[in-house]
């Protein structure tokens, strides 16, 4: 079965959903969500639904990680210290009548990594130099790490640093695929399609939804 990656959502719901119905083929190909599904767009409460929907509709062919969007929400909510960015989060939440106990725990038990024997998916990747990379507060852990990545022999897929381009970028040193094209910037969704040995089938970059944009960035 083939696989399908796609790079960080951060509340673009239209244009995820786009994506899903115009690219995704459930039948065939494992659907990989790199984790920051949340927060800066507009609609975080819209995409946790439909990432619940596609989880329950497609058990077995679809997965989402963690990112570090997810990590900080939940620890906010436990402090009950967030910011501004959270307070929309949260707000946006509550406007569309999803309860955040439930929102919370689905966050808290996202997974830190997709692993086959020959593709590696994490949200930031698996730094050159970090002892202890599943660590979710470390800085240079997987859900936050902007350190080169470690050549592994097998592929890495990642998101988390927005590319400067609006396409999947394959760094050779690293072995590794970059799929964050800054959605909620008004760049492109990008979607990535492996197969399962990790050979390169394909790539898409979806506009994004104007309707997804806030219009003041925080």
């Amino acid at each position: 079965m083939n696989l399908l990656l796609v790079g960080d959502v951060h509340g673009c719901f239209f244009t995820f959903k786009k994506l899903v119905d115009e690219i995704w083929q459930p039948d065939r190909e494992f659907l990989i969500q790199v984790g920051d599904l949340i927060n800066k767009g507009r609609y975080s409460a819209e995409v946790l639904r439909l990432a619940f929907d596609i989880q329950k509709e497609y058990p077995y062919h679809s997965f989402f990680l963690k990112g570090n969007h997810e990590y900080l929400f939940v620890e906010a909510l436990k402090q009950k210290n967030g910011g501004a960015e959270m307070d929309q989060t949260l707000e946006q939440l509550r406007s569309a009548d999803m309860p955040i106990a439930q929102a919370q725990r689905w966050m808290e038990s996202r997974p830190l990594k997709w692993e086959s024997p020959y593709v590696l998916a994490t949200h930031a990747g698996l730094a050159k130099n970090c002892a202890k990379p599943y660590v979710e507060s470390s800085l240079r852990g997987v859900l936050f790490n902007r350190s080169p990545l470690k050549a592994l022999d097998k592929v890495q897929v990642i998101g988390h640093n927005v590319l400067k381009g609006d396409k999947a970028l394959f760094k050779t040193s690293e072995n590794a695929w970059h799929i964050d094209t800054g959605a909620w910037m008004g760049k492109k969704l990008t979607a990535l399609r492996l197969s399962y040995t990790g050979k390169y089938l394909d790539s898409f970059s979806i506009e994004v939804d104007p309707r997804d944009l806030l219009t003041v960035r925080l």
